[in-house]
């Protein structure tokens, strides 16, 4: 009898308004692969595995700002990068292109900025 009781209101619903009904299902969908990338990325990033890794031509300049735990807009600037969101997606091997050197030059460059990065900060700290 209980299940009469949802299922008549739900069927009703369906045959009324099927396109509201498909654009509801389709939306939480897309909101549960949504929340579902959300909690993988911070199960990701809280690993200490997954932090200070090697740099790879791969890996852009926000993913390396995420990995060591500085601001992106700081590390270009120490870069001489223009601080926006397009050198934030560039990849390292595309910025050591650009900047004509190679790519383990440009590996002791983000060093260097992270350990100036790190003084500023401990200094700010005093």
């Amino acid at each position: 009898m209980t299940g009469r009781r949802i299922i008549a209101p739900l069927s009703a619903l369906w045959r009324r308004h099927r396109g509201l009904c498909v654009a509801f299902v389709v939306t939480g969908f897309i909101t549960l692969v949504f929340a579902l990338q959300f909690v993988l990325s911070v199960f990701y990033w809280r690993n200490p595995e997954n932090r200070n890794l090697e740099l790879k031509g791969w890996m852009t300049l926000g993913h390396v700002a995420i990995a060591y735990d500085i601001p992106a807009e700081e590390l270009a600037e120490e870069l001489d990068l223009v601080p926006d969101s397009r050198s934030r997606r560039m990849m390292l091997r595309q910025i050591a292109r650009i900047k004509g050197i190679s790519l383990e030059e440009l590996e002791d460059e983000i060093a260097h900025a992270l350990d100036d990065y790190e003084d500023e900060k401990a200094e700010r700290d005093e």
